[in-house]
C-alpha cells in the first residue's frame, strides 16, 4: 500500500500554499505532484529536500512523522 503524506499536507496548509504552488516549484505538473503527495508514485531525493528545505524542516519531518511543529497531526482512518 502506497504511503499518503498527510505531514506534508499538513504543513501545506499550514502555510497556505496548494499542490499547484509546489508543482511549480518543482518544475512538475499538478497531476504528477497530486499523485507523488498521495503515495501513488515516489518523490525524488531531490524533490524531497527542495520540499523539506521550503518548509524548514527535515525530510524525515516532512515525509516520515506524524507531527508538524512538534505536535501529533489528525490522521482519519
Amino acid at each position: 500500500m502506497a504511503k499518503e503524506y498527510k505531514s506534508l499536507k499538513a504543513y501545506r496548509k499550514l502555510v497556505g500554499i496548494n499542490q499547484s504552488d509546489l508543482a511549480q516549484m518543482l518544475g512538475i505538473g499538478t497531476n504528477t505532484y497530486s499523485f507523488k503527495e498521495n503515495g501513488k508514485t515516489p518523490f525524488t531525493l531531490d524533490e524531497a529536500k527542495t520540499i523539506a528545505d521550503f518548509f524548514g524542516a527535515t525530510v524525515d519531518e516532512i515525509f516520515f512523522m506524524d507531527t508538524v511543529n512538534g505536535k501529533l497531526i489528525k490522521t482519519t482512518a
